[in-house]
């Protein structure tokens, strides 16, 4: 299982001393349900439930993950476990997350900013359906040095429900809201880029797309909890992603439209294929 979700993050070549260890082993407790309690305090995170428990040091970049015995939790329940201790572990280690959706005209991302429920998932869906490779749907990961890098973790797409096509999905609660998660296409996920633009979503009645002060956008930053443990490495990151222009988007209520949008702005060769 975990080498399955993990294969595109394998380096071609096993680096000489890993910035972070993560040991996995089963535990002897059963599944006790299905909810995850995860705390941070200061360089620490301490995660339960479900029959699993977890912990992570910033300071030695070190985490360790003991899963329950038995088949009663959902592979994706213990993905989620693991992914909180890797993230907690790589935001810590010159990684900043942004709560923004990645997808990709060429070798450029754009990076679409929004609070949840702003439309970062179905525009991602969007994206894919007309072929275009993706980043993210949710969280994109900010590397400024040695220079610009952004990066994404291949993973379901999370929309509203009735954004999602025909068929059984499953459904997770995600920032208080229910979604349904669909597979992303496998060869439409990159795990990272080294350009970028800065798209800030605004919820309308009619489509449009205008350039924004980049000083504007820094100083307006407002971050969602959990992202503003990170504050000051929140801010830089987007001071470092927003030199290179930003805009904001406002969206009607046709995704498609808008990626068609995006398309002609800032790929016109792509918008013409």
């Amino acid at each position: 299982m975990v080498e399955a979700a993990y294969a595109d993050g394998k380096s071609p070549e096993p680096p000489e001393k890993p910035r972070i260890t993560l040991r996995i082993e089963r535990g002897e407790a059963p599944s006790t349900g299905i909810s995850l309690d995860i705390r941070v305090t200061g360089s620490r995170l301490r995660l339960s439930g479900a029959g699993m428990r977890a912990e992570a040091d910033a300071t030695t970049m070190q985490g360790h993950c003991v899963l329950p015995v038995g088949d009663a939790v959902p592979s994706a329940l213990m993905l989620e476990a693991i992914d909180a201790v890797l993230l907690f572990l790589l935001t810590r280690s010159g990684r900043t997350p942004l709560h923004a959706a990645g997808i990709l005209l060429g070798d450029m991302a754009l990076v679409l900013s929004g609070p949840s429920g702003s439309g970062k998932s179905t525009l991602t869906l969007a994206a894919a359906r007309r072929g275009l490779q993706l980043l993210s749907d949710d969280m994109v990961f900010v590397q400024t040095e040695p220079d610009l890098r952004l990066w994404g973790l291949p993973r379901p797409l999370h929309v509203f429900p009735e954004d999602a096509p025909p068929g059984p999905h499953p459904k997770r609660l995600r920032a208080g809201k229910w979604k349904v998660a669909i597979p992303a296409p496998r060869v439409a996920m990159v795990r990272s880029t080294r350009k970028g633009r800065l798209i800030l979503l605004r919820p309308g009645s009619e489509l449009a797309l205008d350039p924004v002060d980049p000083e504007q956008a820094v100083s307006n930053l407002k971050l969602e909890p959990g992202f503003d443990l990170l504050a000051d490495e929140s801010r830089a990151a987007v001071a470092t992603l927003a030199a290179g222009g930003v805009w904001r988007l406002s969206l009607s209520s046709d995704p498609a439209a808008a990626i068609d949008l995006l398309c002609r702005h800032f790929n016109p060769l792509r918008a013409a294929g």
